[in-house]
């Protein structure tokens, strides 16, 4: 009777501490197996690795980076899928998945910084703003993180820094200025370009009525006024053709005048004889 007493309790101890064991992975690695996700790519049983220590991967085994998600090559309609970020829907509109980049120094608020990548997944009915991708900055010094650059769901507005977005017919906002090597404007139209000025059967204002409009209107004809350009803005593409045009136009006028002085010299010639 004892030593059946004693195997018993053997065996019990012995099931006891093998279920106590099982959780542990230390120095191992654990796995999933494809069966699990009926939609993942199998690779032979298995598609994930999770190591205590080493590279972790998702759809791979192998994973070359911390962090390597694979999916099996996607098609031409649907998206290929790797990465999902998704939060409950707020009925303010406040929902924005992030990724944020942090210095981690929590001790001291002015001494935390960090970098965000997020989204507004739906329009915001407090701050009546439209869905957005955004990257934000918070420095040690600031009070709260500052917008650098977003791309907004209203006709895809791209932002960079604190400027009005509120005017429409554009595309990039851009606070204090640009600076580049090369500018290159494309023309839609040959319209668009002033090359006809020298066509035979351009009418070319009179210089009398230029002089008139000009004292009028104390700036050339076609040409915005301040007023316009402050309120409106410049348009760089017509704005050019409008100089050539106005050039061209100039040149005109000095070859006109050079043939009338020419003909008055021809004239006092003449006369002198």
């Amino acid at each position: 009777m004892k030593k059946v007493l004693l195997l018993s309790a053997a065996c019990i101890l012995l099931h006891v501490t093998s279920q106590a064991q099982r959780p542990t992975t230390s120095g191992k690695t654990r796995t999933t197996k494809a069966t699990e996700d009926p939609n993942a790519a199998a690779t032979g049983d298995k598609q994930n690795v999770f190591p205590e220590e080493g590279f972790a991967g998702i759809g791979i085994l192998n994973p070359g980076a911390p962090l390597e998600i694979k999916k099996a090559a996607g098609n031409t309609r649907n998206k290929n899928i790797l990465l999902k970020l998704s939060n409950e829907w707020a009925s303010g509109g406040q929902n924005e998945p992030s990724i944020m980049f942090s210095n981690g120094d929590i001790s001291n608020p002015k001494n935390l910084s960090y970098w965000t990548i997020g989204a507004r997944v739906s329009g915001d009915e407090v701050l009546k703003t439209p869905q957005t991708f955004k990257i934000s900055h918070k420095a040690g010094t600031d009070a709260i993180e500052k917008e650098f650059f977003s791309i907004d769901s209203y006709e895809g507005r791209v932002r960079i820094g604190d400027v009005n977005t509120l005017v429409d017919g554009y595309k990039l906002y851009v606070e204090q200025g640009i600076l580049t090597e090369k500018v290159k404007v494309a023309v839609k139209s040959s319209k668009d370009w002033y090359d006809h000025v020298f066509h035979k059967d351009y009418k070319l204002m009179p210089l009398k009525e230029l002089d008139q409009f000009i004292k009028t209107n104390q700036h050339l004809p076609e040409v915005q006024t301040t007023e316009q350009v402050m309120k409106d803005g410049l348009d760089l593409g017509k704005m050019n053709a409008l100089l050539l045009k106005k050039v061209e136009e100039l040149t005109l006028y000095t070859i006109q005048l050079k043939k009338e002085l020419d003909e008055t010299k021809e004239l006092i010639k003449k006369r002198k004889k």
